[in-house]
């Protein structure tokens, strides 16, 4: 073979040269290829974004520890802002400067109270006088106001102990000074109204009906008290707010 190749002229000794080298560069494309195909291809526009938002972050980051350090030169603190004037300079923060700004944060204003030794009629007082007494806000004033509506007013300050959330030591603040307002008429009312007062039921309702439309009208309280629904506890709580015309 050898041999052979001597006896080739020079230019097709060239030639099979470059013949050669072009196989070689082929084969090294293709297999170049190949190798790359089996790589996982990184995407350059994803790069990019990625590289484009840590700068941003970077260069906030810097900005942020400029400012900082130039502030802590300048003698900046806690307790100082900048002035109004438009200069740039910092000031001290003063006592009202804080009163105010704590002004502002409060949603609701510090509620008046009473002073020991007043005492407020339970059946004429709103939402606002009742919130006054130490104790109360505005759950408990809004459930003596709903209670004493269903009632029709209180005859007796212990029926405060009814509402509740209502304890003993509020008893102090509260005096019956105007009677009951509101009684319920036996001989007129339905089973609906009746049942709607705290004292009555379905039941007792029931049967106070039933019995008019038997028997009549209802003259006395001691015509109810033969009623099986009633116990005499129940006679008692409710003398102060029936009414039979």
């Amino acid at each position: 073979m050898f041999k052979d190749w001597l006896f080739y002229g020079k230019g097709e000794r060239r030639a099979i040269i470059i013949l050669l080298l072009a196989l070689l560069f082929i084969f090294c494309v293709v297999a170049g290829g190949m190798w790359k195909g089996g790589r996982p291809e990184m995407k350059v526009e994803a790069l990019s974004i990625a590289d484009s938002l840590y700068t941003v972050v970077e260069k906030k980051e810097y900005n942020f520890r400029r400012q900082y350090s130039y502030g802590r030169r300048k003698g900046q603190t806690g307790n100082q802002h900048k002035a109004d004037d438009g200069s740039g300079r910092y000031r001290p923060v003063s006592l009202s400067d804080k009163a105010e700004s704590r002004k502002d944060t409060l949603k609701y204003p510090r509620q008046e109270k009473f002073t020991s030794g007043i005492v407020i009629d339970v059946n004429t007082a709103d939402t606002s006088v009742l919130k006054k007494i130490p104790g109360i806000g505005s759950v408990i004033s809004r459930n003596v106001v709903n209670y004493r509506e269903r009632l029709g007013g209180f005859h007796d300050i212990d029926q405060l102990l009814e509402v509740k959330y209502v304890d003993t030591v509020l008893l102090k603040w509260f005096d019956v000074k105007t009677g009951v307002y509101r009684k319920i008429n036996v001989n007129s009312a339905g089973i609906d109204e009746l049942r709607k007062h705290p004292y009555m039921d379905f039941y007792k309702a029931r049967a106070i009906v039933e019995y008019r439309r038997k028997r009549g009208k209802i003259k006395s309280l001691s015509q109810i008290s033969m009623f099986k629904e009633f116990s005499d506890s129940d006679i008692d709580r409710l003398k102060h707010y029936l009414s039979f015309d």
